[in-house]
């Protein structure tokens, strides 16, 4: 972007430019002040409901985490009663009477053995324990020689201070009595200073607390009227919230059902896709009009498959679960039996327990390493059909998925491929997934063979799967076992219906937010208020507060200088007492000191001697405690023995007990673990719900963050347009202060480079406006300048001219201002190519005027004529 900017060369051009600026900035303001409140509305707004939507993922992820929690304790208890069940039947097979008679024996040779160890350990807990009492009579001395030690140690330590502090009190000198004296005299000042404060403080105190008592009722009142205002905005936000929450509901009813209907997917047959032999049956597929059914479909994502994740083992192949792979093939069965609808035959696919387990049968013991069909895999899962007329296989190549949206995008492209260009695959693929090969034509009388189907991937290579079979006969268990295949028209059905009930939902949670936004206006007046009148409470405690503390502080202030005051008096009492006491205290500490020294060099040796007893002992005491400790393992080892060989009595004998309770406890372990992964499943697809809401409200509240920061970033150039824009006014008007203008002859202004100013410039307290009114100078009558001078007596020369044909005399004097004008005129015009421009009127110049002239003249004038020539 070029920017231009234009300098204005005059006070008027910038005076006109910040009007405009001005005008266009207010209008602009006023519609940056509507603009702004709407985006902070709406970022209001948005960071709400992004709060909210973040607080349901947080809480769906809890849920989520206790779940997998759950799921993680149900597989350890499942681990657990495996072992147990492994355990149990191992010791069942062990419980025979000749091996429970050789565990009893077993038993009563170890008790015997736990009675002789406990009998020995016996002998050496008395022999600890009489050693612990030698030890305790040991430490007893060695504790009461070290306490006289340390009673002396402090003793003299004690004794040195006192020397010491009888040094200081023996050196104090009369200049600290003089101290003393002047403290006094200061606490008795500072006293009486305190009291008179207090004096003071006490009635502002009462002053205050009249004063916050008024407050208190003010906010008493306020506060009553904030709170009928609150509940009367509960109960409108309670009636909100519940219209809001009905038109949310059925707004996420619409929204659900619209993306179910948008994610229906079926395959578009052309016309003329299978053609009659010759006898005039459907029987071969027109390869021409095949290959036009590409252009013709399309697969259209599935929102909630896309949220619904698939599993895949450590080399990325996908691993479907039970419910998925059931899922995909009633998905895919709806599909081919519209296209058999399409192509005129008859839709017989059905879909059964038995032919899920046919297909997963084939996937899992499916080994050969190459992209082909598994003979022996598949003649294995025919072997576990009963009647079974035929087998038909479809395999494609795979790919890599992370949803269920991803499995049926793939499927689909698949069965497109299978269907429209299978030319070199001899239209095999086509004929099973067409019907060509089990179903009849539509307008046969009778009953088509039902096909049973199943989808499934190959767990090790990923290879999709697409197996049928027919048998002779209808079989009655199967086909009571056939799952229904879904069916749209009553979705579209429910769409349209659930669209109809939203709109009346949408008016009554208008008319209640409408009533709320009400009582809200009106709940934040009086809030208003409220702060107001605890704002003036809060200053007026305040202010009390301060005053009591204060009054508190010279109170404790008081206390404290009498106490100082009281202190300082003693102190001097006690720097009066004579040096001769002082002494005496030194001689005194002296001789405490020697004495003390003697007591505790000999605590020190008794305290050396009780030390070395003590260690005698205490290694006596520690090879006790040594044989204690051996003989109570020894102990310990052989009741551990006893127990075990007890508690694998209890278990021999009751081992076909424990063994079906341990059976029992597994399969309990199992049916908890099953239903935990269940809740699992289900919690994770709330919790991928609210994910995705959350996303679309942060996407929201960013897009609104950014609208604002937009418009305050405008509102900001605006004003500093506008500021410059004013500066730029008051520089012009600064320079128009210091621009000097000048009068010449009668009506005429010259600037501050000798130029005339043309008509409509005015003169108005001494101030010069141009002819648009703008003020651009200021009347001068100091002038410093020969170009300015020369052109005010151009001016007056020129006037002289035109009223000299009215004047009578010829004098000398006359005849001279003549010639002299007329030499300004020619000096002027060549000097600077001034204009003759200004007022016409001719009046006859006085004598005054043309001593003016003359003087000019005299200012320099002649001098530049001679420059001139």
């Amino acid at each position: 972007m070029l920017l231009a900017v234009n300098k204005p060369t005059t006070a008027h051009a910038a005076d006109v430019d910040v009007k405009n600026n001005s005008n266009e900035t207010q209008s602009n303001k006023q519609d940056a002040i509507v603009t702004k409140d709407q985006a902070q509305e709406a970022v209001t707004k948005a960071q709400d409901e992004r709060d909210a939507a973040k607080s349901q993922v947080d809480e769906a992820q809890k849920n989520v985490d206790k779940a997998n929690e759950t799921v993680a304790n149900a597989q350890q208890e499942v681990e657990n009663a495996t072992k147990a069940n492994d355990s149990a039947k191992e010791l069942q097979k062990e419980a025979t009477p000749e091996h429970i008679s050789e565990v009893q024996a077993n038993i009563k040779d170890q008790t015997q053995v736990v009675s002789d160890k406990a009998k020995a350990q016996e002998k050496a807990q008395k022999e600890v324990n009489q050693q612990s009492s030698n030890l305790e009579y040991a430490q007893k001395d060695v504790d009461g020689a070290n306490f006289w030690v340390n009673e002396y140690s402090n003793k003299l330590a004690k004794n040195q201070k006192a020397i010491d502090d009888a040094k200081a009190n023996l050196n104090a000198t009369q200049d600290q009595i003089n101290q003393a004296q002047q403290e006094v005299n200061n606490d008795q000042n500072r006293v009486a200073e305190t009291q008179k404060a207090i004096q003071d403080a006490t009635a502002k105190k009462d002053q205050l607390a009249e004063q916050v008592k008024n407050a208190d009722q003010a906010v008493s009142d306020a506060q009553a009227d904030a709170n009928n205002k609150e509940a009367s905005l509960s109960q409108a936000r309670q009636k909100s919230d519940a219209a809001k929450s009905e038109l949310d509901q059925a707004q996420k009813q619409v929204s659900e059902l619209q993306a179910k209907v948008d994610s229906i997917n079926t395959i578009t047959m052309p016309n003329g896709y299978l053609k009659r032999n010759k006898w005039g049956a459907l029987a071969t597929i027109d390869e021409n009009v095949a290959k036009t059914g590409y252009n013709l479909n399309t697969y259209k994502d599935d929102p909630s498959a896309e949220k619904e994740v698939v599993a895949h083992n450590k080399y990325g192949v996908v691993q479907l679960t039970d419910a998925q792979q059931k899922e995909l093939t009633l998905w895919v069965a709806g599909i081919l039996n519209d296209v058999r609808t399409q192509v005129g035959l008859k839709p017989n696919i059905v879909v059964t327990p038995t032919s899920l387990a046919h297909t997963n049968y084939i996937a899992t013991h499916s080994t050969v390493p190459t992209f082909d069909h598994d003979t022996k895999a598949i003649d294995e899962a025919d072997s576990h059909i009963d009647d079974l007329l035929t087998s038909m296989e479809s395999i494609g190549t795979p790919w890599y998925a992370e949803n269920m949206n991803d499995i049926k995008r793939g499927v689909y492209y698949h069965m497109l491929s299978m269907i429209f260009a299978d030319s070199d695959s001899g239209w095999g693929h086509a004929a099973q997934l067409t019907g060509l090969d089990t179903s009849i034509e539509s307008t046969d009388s009778n009953p088509a063979n039902p096909e049973y189907f199943g989808v499934s991937f190959r767990n090790d290579m990923g290879f999709i799967q697409f197996d049928s079979y027919a048998k002779w006969h209808l079989d009655p268990k199967e086909e009571s076992q056939i799952f229904a295949i879904p069916n749209y028209d009553s979705l579209k059905a429910d769409l349209a219906s659930t669209k109809s009930a939203l709109a009346p939902k949408q008016v009554a949670y208008d008319v209640a937010n409408k009533t709320t936004a009400d009582a809200q206006q009106a709940y934040n007046s009086a809030i208003d208020k409220l702060t107001q009148a605890k704002n003036v409470q809060a200053s007026a405690k305040s202010a009390l507060n301060d005053a009591v503390a204060n009054l508190g502080e010279l109170n404790n202030a008081l206390v404290a200088l009498q106490s100082n005051l009281k202190s300082a008096s003693d102190k001097l009492d006690k720097l009066t007492e004579s040096k001769s006491d002082k002494d005496f205290d030194l001689w005194k500490a002296n001789g405490f000191y020697d004495a003390t020294k003697q007591d505790l060099d000999g605590a020190k040796a008794d305290a050396d001697n009780m030390q070395k007893a003590y260690d005698k002992v205490k290694a006596t005491y520690d090879q006790a405690i040594a044989k204690l400790n051996q003989a109570k393992s020894e102990v310990k080892q052989a009741q551990d023995q006893l127990d075990s060989l007890k508690s694998n009595l209890v278990a021999l004998q009751n081992a076909d007990e424990n063994a079906k309770k341990a059976s029992h406890d597994l399969e309990m372990a199992q049916n908890k673990l099953v239903s935990a992964k269940k809740d699992v499943q289900d919690l994770q697809v709330k919790l991928d719900d609210a994910k995705t809401v959350l996303a679309e409200k942060e996407t929201t509240l960013d897009s609104a963050k950014v609208e604002l920061a937009k418009i305050d970033k405008e509102e900001a150039a605006k004003k500093a347009v506008e500021k410059a824009q004013e500066e730029a006014k008051k520089a012009a008007e600064e320079k128009a202060e210091h621009t000097n203008f000048y009068k010449a002859g009668n009506d005429k202004l010259v600037d501050f480079k000798g130029q005339v100013m043309p008509q409509g410039y005015t003169v108005k307290d001494n101030k010069v406006y141009d002819v648009k009114g703008e003020f651009v100078g200021v009347v001068s009558s100091n002038v410093q300048s020969r170009v300015v001078a020369h052109a005010i007596a151009k001016v007056e020369a020129k006037e002289v001219t035109r009223s000299s044909a009215l004047v009578s005399s010829s004098n000398a004097f006359s005849t001279s201002a003549s010639k002299q004008n007329k030499a300004h005129k020619v000096d002027s015009s060549n000097r600077n190519g001034l204009p003759t421009t200004g007022s016409q009127n001719t009046n006859l110049i006085s004598l005054i005027g043309f001593a003016v002239a003359s003087v000019g003249s005299l200012m320099g004038l002649a001098s530049s004529k001679k420059k001139q020539r």
